[in-house]
């Protein structure tokens, strides 16, 4: 049973795996391939190759509870499509079932080591923040337009998208572009990062440095996505630890002080609030919309669609008939497009791939929220939350109460490498190749 697990000279060589998966989540988000009658996510083309290889080589395995779901859930999208079959389903079909396959797939690893993975992610949230400072302020010096669009310098195929609006720059007050790091999708993903690497800060780190330049990379992308997982997570932090507090005080204080020397303009954030009563907004189409959207499904879909759901990719198509905006919502996408039946086997499968991780409780909890409400791309939580083992956190990412102990290194390194003991056959169970 022991040489079933694999096992690496280094953790090093994990590092640089998730080093790798973090990157092509991060910054090759904004370009596409052609696929079909539509075009693929190049950051989804990367990660999938990385973590085959990966599979094949023989350093990840899959996790049966994860698997069963994943086999339930594609059986739902097979019904899905199969009740409503149209050829240009096909596209959105395969996409689903083939990224949601990459969450079964899980890698032993030590504390030492997803420890390097959190603060890859700090450091590459830092150049993003850094990035988008440095395009805020340069817009000012050139054409801010063409140097989101890197001058046209990238071949038109790479940056077309079914989601092109995404890449068109987002303005507010005189014309001023808002910051989307450069190679970001949109503001609202610089926001969210930033925002969720301040909370990992404040969780794990608490580096002032890092705090201050995340801090003004959220700022620089004037978004409400970033402000409303701050407003929400960080006083959770703060209420479970008081480190945790002290630094997201210091954070709310440095941005507080911006504020008042007139450096950053706090009425773009204050707002953002009246948009969940202004149809067309960001806000309104991302919380209200998809409510109205629901109920006239409701109304108007057969006991069929409502159990088995409409058929893959056909959640735009619906949204703009009704309500323009209303899919950016990504929990009502799996309710339209398989059902009842399905959307409840897909939340079962999240439950069991988002389960026992050595990531904060926190920052899934906040991974999570911005996939369903704030259409965070779900790639990063691959290598922060469900590649990095499935051993319950008990004490921090460093295990502080373990390392006391004189036996501790042996002990932890048991746990994870060594074959498990005949009486607990359980344990290994979950585990497949």
């Amino acid at each position: 049973m022991g040489s079933v697990l694999p096992t690496y000279k280094s953790d090093k060589s994990a590092t640089r795996i998730d080093i790798a998966l973090l990157a092509s989540a991060l910054f090759l988000q904004r370009f596409s391939l052609p696929f079909g009658d539509t075009f693929l996510n190049l950051s989804l083309v990367a990660i999938g190759f990385i973590l085959l290889h990966e599979f094949l080589s023989g350093k990840l395995l899959i996790q049966y509870d994860r698997l069963l779901w994943f086999l339930a859930l594609a059986l739902a999208a097979t019904s899905s499509l199969l009740l409503n079959f149209k050829s240009m389903m096909l596209t959105g079909y395969f996409l689903f079932v083939v990224f949601y396959s990459l969450f079964t797939l899980y890698r032993p690893s030590t504390s030492d080591q997803y420890k390097r993975t959190l603060q890859a992610f700090q450091f590459l949230v830092m150049l993003l923040s850094c990035l988008g400072v440095a395009q805020f302020f340069a817009q000012f010096v050139v054409d801010g337009t063409a140097l989101q669009n890197f001058y046209w310098l990238l071949p038109d195929i790479l940056t077309r998208s079914p989601a092109a609006w995404f890449a068109n720059p987002r303005y507010f007050g005189n014309g001023i572009l808002k910051s989307t790091g450069m190679f970001l999708a949109e503001p609202s993903f610089l926001s969210q990062f930033t925002a969720l690497g301040i909370l990992i800060e404040v969780l794990e780190f608490r580096r002032p440095r890092c705090l201050l330049v995340m801090a003004l990379g959220f700022l620089v992308a004037y978004s409400g996505t970033g402000l409303l997982l701050l407003l929400i997570f960080l006083p959770l932090a703060g209420l479970r630890h008081a480190k945790a507090g002290l630094a997201g005080l210091f954070v709310v204080l440095f941005m507080l002080g911006l504020f008042a020397t007139g450096i950053f303009d706090p009425s773009v954030f204050t707002s953002r609030v009246g948009e969940f009563d202004a149809p067309g907004s960001s806000g309104f189409a991302r919380f209200v919309s998809p409510l109205w959207l629901a109920a006239k499904n409701f109304d108007t879909a057969s006991l069929q669609a409502l159990l088995i759901g409409n058929g893959p990719g056909t959640t735009k198509t619906f949204g703009d008939l009704w309500y323009g905006g209303g899919q950016l919502a990504d929990w009502f996408k799996p309710f339209y497009e398989y059902g009842i039946i399905g959307s409840f086997i897909f939340c079962c499968f999240l439950a069991s791939c988002f389960r026992r991780l050595r990531c904060p409780g926190l920052v899934v909890a906040a991974i999570i929220f911005g996939f369903l409400f704030l259409q965070t791309p779900l790639t990063v939580a691959i290598a922060l939350c469900t590649l990095s083992g499935s051993e319950p956190r008990r004490h921090g990412i460093d295990e502080r109460a373990d390392t006391d102990h004189p036996s501790a290194p042996n002990r932890r390194r048991f746990d994870l490498w060594q074959p498990l003991p005949r009486s607990t056959p359980r344990a290994m169970s979950n585990e497949i190749l």
